[in-house]
């Protein structure tokens, strides 16, 4: 992700290689099932648009607290759910205040069925079907500086991804200790983290 912020030019020329897997709005990749998009090319031209039109802006600096917090969502979801409302009613700012406190502005990615880093960031900066773009605002928006992210299985989806945004953020020195659950959510989530938060090229 912050690839894509420090570049954009590059996760255009990602998107760009998706052109020929269309047909029409069904996306073909190899061995995998052919998935109906409801733009179809339109949605990543204008992408691709965006993205060598934008200018770059700073890394976000990766958050032990956030991604705690995306843990906790993650493992929330897994039943099957697509929300940005915990079971137990909690807004996201409710989550990423858990570990720590928040300023400024506090937003929330939600991707499923997504395989890997780049194929995660490239559907939320497409953004398909979603005429306000929000994800994809979220993930250029030069008002935030911090983030976190899980990601761990999806009963529907395979999986789930979560990426929580901040302006600022002060992490919080001791928590309570997580459930087992919780503690592998997280574990993975540092992963996907490092993944798609800090990695400069490739991904």
């Amino acid at each position: 992700m912050n690839l894509a912020r420090q570049n954009p030019a590059v996760y255009a020329s990602y998107i760009e290689e998706l052109r020929g897997r269309f047909q029409g709005t069904l996306l073909v990749l190899p061995g995998r099932v052919p998935f109906r998009t409801k733009e179809g090319t339109r949605a990543l031209d204008e992408a691709i648009q965006f993205l060598r039109s934008t200018a770059p802006q700073a890394p976000l600096a990766f958050s032990p607290g956030m991604s705690r917090a995306a843990a906790d969502h993650v493992a929330d979801q897994a039943g099957g759910g697509m929300s940005h409302k915990g079971r137990d009613w909690s807004s996201t700012a409710d989550r990423i205040n858990r570990y720590g406190m928040w300023s400024g502005a506090w937003g929330e990615n939600l991707s499923c069925g997504r395989r890997g880093a780049r194929e995660t960031v490239i559907a939320l900066i497409v953004d398909d079907g979603l005429r306000s773009r929000k994800h994809r605002h979220n993930i250029f928006n030069p008002s935030f500086n911090y983030s976190g992210a899980a990601v761990g299985p999806h009963a529907q989806y395979h999986t789930i991804c979560s990426i929580e945004f901040a302006g600022g953020y002060a992490e919080r020195g001791q928590v309570a200790g997580p459930t087992a659950t919780a503690l592998h959510a997280e574990n993975r989530g540092r992963e996907v983290a490092r993944e798609t938060l800090f990695a400069t090229n490739g991904l």
